[in-house]
């Protein structure tokens, strides 16, 4: 996949439209089974350095498209599901554009609402149009932080129940300035404490920074029988090994962390051949010649964890004693560790090779699922 002309000098914008559209497809499918409205919120809609001119290549006519296929396919399961839209966006001329826009695309029985103005004012309109019940997906995608991404800010929708929520977490920011006394303040609203990352490596900081962050995102969840689940990906910089920002994703569902998760999976595939595209351009652009191959061709999926930490962390949980592992079990592992699924299938299969482990419930031929979490199957580690 090589990235559209439109989004050439803002590939991190494709890799993030590219998550939401994989995901939300997925999610309002699977919501749309067992809910009569859905609501999505897009905070800081813009639309800025948009490059068309239909605002196709923007988080607010992905939406919608993925919302009107969504209506079709579950109208089609007999599900007249009712869809719900709320833009917002402070900046005048943007507004004025994301106005323009929807009284130009049919809406076929979606409805859509703007609010002008700054999301932390808004705050309380904004809760009064989602309501008290409606499952309500909130999109907080900020070109800044401040006022956006600390808890206090966030406090109110994250006490709201039904609610799922994807939050651009501006780590190249907070990595530059968690360790400033300028910015003792900001850190303390941003984790609840100032973080102390002396002596860790940048990607221990990394881990450290974003695991408090998810921490205290899922410690303001009002009190549920499913327990608060929150896991992110990075997105990285275009043309600099570094990380821009983190997507992170918070939900009660152990089934929304799986298929988060795999959306995340085809998503590193994605951002690596975006990266080696625009990698490519650079080069060229410098040495003013064209390269004989596209750098992009040539990036093939491989292991996002190492093998032989998947390896000892699947014999650190397991034990000699049948133990049932299904989609909550599955979320758990994700979340704690990050992996994909496809990094604990590969490793429970080489263990299973090696005669470490064993799955009690398995039959036929299984080349890549050694695991069927939705069958809740019976796993082992086995006496050497």
């Amino acid at each position: 996949m090589h990235v559209p002309e439109s989004y050439h000098g803002r590939e991190q914008a494709f890799i993030k439209h590219q998550l939401l559209e994989t995901y939300l497809l997925r999610l309002f499918m699977i919501i749309g089974r067992h809910q009569n409205n859905i609501r999505y919120v897009d905070c800081f809609s813009g639309p800025w350095q948009e490059g068309s001119d239909n605002l196709q290549d923007t988080s607010i006519g992905i939406a919608l498209r993925i919302i009107q296929n969504c209506r079709e396919g579950l109208k089609k399961m007999g599900r007249d599901v009712k869809f719900h839209t709320l833009f917002i966006e402070k900046d005048k001329n943007s507004f004025q554009k994301l106005q323009d826009y929807l009284a130009s695309v049919p809406q076929q029985e979606i409805s859509t609402k703007t609010l002008p103005g700054d999301f932390f004012e808004l705050r309380e309109s904004i809760l009064k149009w989602c309501g008290p019940d409606d499952f309500t997906f909130f999109f907080i995608d900020p070109t800044g932080w401040k006022n956006v991404v600390e808890i206090p800010t966030l406090t109110p929708f994250l006490k709201r129940s039904n609610s799922e929520f994807l939050i651009n977490f501006m780590y190249d920011f907070v990595l530059r300035a968690h360790n400033q006394e300028l910015f003792r303040e900001d850190m303390q609203a941003i984790f609840g404490e100032v973080p102390d990352t002396e002596g860790l490596t940048p990607e221990e900081k990394e881990e450290y920074l974003l695991t408090l962050y998810r921490k205290r995102l899922k410690e303001i969840l009002p009190a549920s029988r499913k327990k608060p689940r929150a896991v992110s990906v990075p997105v990285l910089k275009p043309t600099i090994d570094r990380t821009l920002y983190h997507l992170v994703y918070l939900t009660r569902h152990p089934t929304g962390i799986i298929v988060f998760m795999e959306a995340s999976e085809k998503l590193d595939l994605v951002q690596r051949r975006t990266r080696a595209q625009a990698k490519q351009e650079k080069r060229e652009a410098q040495s003013h010649q064209i390269e004989l191959f596209q750098s992009a061709d040539h990036i093939h999926a491989e292991k996002h964890a190492d093998p032989d930490k998947v390896k000892s962390y699947w014999l650190n949980i397991l034990t000699t004693s049948p133990h049932r592992f299904g989609i909550e079990e599955l979320a758990d592992m994700l979340e704690e560790t990050g992996w994909f699924e496809s990094d604990f299938q590969a490793a429970f299969g080489d263990l299973e090779k090696e005669g470490k482990v064993k799955n009690l419930d398995a039959t036929g031929k299984r080349r890549t699922k050694f695991v069927h979490y939705g069958k809740s199957e019976r796993l082992i580690k086995v006496m050497s």
